[in-house]
C-alpha cells in the first residue's frame, strides 16, 4: 500500500511539473508580460456597446483574460457589450453566418485592481454554434446551444443544455446542465454534469468526476488520474467496465448483457455508481 502511494505521488508530481513547465514556455512564447505595478485607477468601463443586425447561426469569440457570458435576449435584440479598459481593441464583424467577437484585452496583472472585465453577448432564444478561446475567464451561459468548441487555460466553464460538447480545460471546474454527446479534457478542475444522453469521452488529471443522470447509446471512456467517479443514477442498459489502482468501486447493480459497455478507469479514486 505504502508503495503504491509513493508511486502516486511521483506521477502527480510529475505532472505537476509538466503542467508548470508548458506554462512557463507558453508564457514566454506568447509574451505574456504581468504588471508587477499597484494600478490603483485601472478601472473597467463600458468600451463597446452595439447591436447586430445581421443573421447568423455561428459564434466565434477570442479573449485573453475576459470573462464571457451568454444571457437570454428579453426581446429579438442581440447586443455585444465589452467592460474593460479603454486601451482594449476590440472588433465585432459578422461574416460567413458567424459573428465573430475578438477581445484583444492584456495580460492578466498581478497588482492592479481591474473590476468587471467582461464581454456580455446578449441573444434570442435560438440555437447557435459556439467556438471560445480565452486564456484566462469564467464562461458563463444562459442560452443553449447546438454544437461548442472551447478550448480555455484558466477559468470555470457553466453551460445550460448543449447538444455536442467539445471543452477542454486546463485550470477550471466545468459545469453543464444537459448534454446529449461530451468529450472534454481537464487537468485540473471538477466536472459536474446534470444529464448525459449519448454519449461521453472524458480525460480527467486531477478533480471529480459528478454525474447525476446517465444515458447511453453508444461505447463511452472516462479516464481519471486522481479524484472520484460519482455517477448518481445510471442506467440499467449499461455495462461498466471499471478498473482501479487506488481506491474502491461500488455498483449497485451492474448488466453484464447490456449492448452499451462505459469504461471508467481511475488511478487514485472511488468509482460509485447507483442504478
Amino acid at each position: 500500500m505504502e508503495k503504491t502511494i509513493i508511486v502516486l505521488k511521483i506521477v502527480l508530481l510529475s505532472i505537476l511539473i509538466v503542467f508548470l513547465t508548458e506554462i512557463l514556455v507558453s508564457s514566454i512564447n506568447r509574451d505574456f508580460n504581468f504588471d508587477f505595478n499597484f494600478d490603483f485607477n485601472s478601472k473597467s468601463t463600458l468600451i463597446y456597446d452595439k447591436n447586430i443586425k445581421e443573421d447568423f447561426n455561428k459564434i466565434d469569440v477570442y479573449s485573453k483574460n475576459l470573462d464571457l457570458k451568454f444571457i437570454k435576449s428579453n426581446d429579438d435584440n442581440i447586443n455585444v457589450k465589452v467592460y474593460d479598459k479603454k486601451d482594449n481593441n476590440v472588433t465585432v464583424n459578422v461574416e460567413n453566418n458567424t459573428l465573430k467577437v475578438v477581445s484583444n484585452d492584456k495580460d492578466a496583472c498581478l497588482f492592479c485592481f481591474v473590476q468587471k472585465r467582461e464581454i456580455v453577448i446578449t441573444l434570442p432564444e435560438k440555437i447557435y454554434d459556439l467556438v471560445v478561446e480565452s486564456r484566462s475567464g469564467d464562461i458563463t451561459s444562459e442560452l443553449d446551444f447546438n454544437k461548442v468548441t472551447l478550448k480555455s487555460t484558466s477559468g470555470d466553464v457553466k453551460f445550460n443544455n448543449v447538444k455536442d460538447a467539445d471543452i477542454r480545460v486546463t485550470s477550471g471546474d466545468v459545469d453543464i446542465n444537459k448534454v446529449d454527446s461530451l468529450k472534454t479534457s481537464l487537468i485540473s478542475g471538477d466536472l459536474t454534469v446534470d444529464s448525459i444522453n449519448k454519449y461521453v469521452d472524458i480525460e480527467s488529471t486531477s478533480g471529480d468526476i459528478d454525474i447525476n443522470n446517465l444515458e447511453l447509446t453508444m461505447n463511452s471512456s472516462i479516464n481519471a488520474t486522481s479524484g472520484d467517479v460519482s455517477i448518481y443514477k445510471g442506467s440499467n442498459n449499461i455495462y461498466y467496465d471499471t478498473s482501479v489502482l487506488s481506491g474502491y468501486v461500488d455498483i449497485n447493480n451492474n448488466n453484464r448483457h447490456a449492448d452499451v459497455e462505459l469504461k471508467i478507469n481511475t488511478k487514485s479514486g472511488d468509482i460509485t455508481i447507483e442504478n
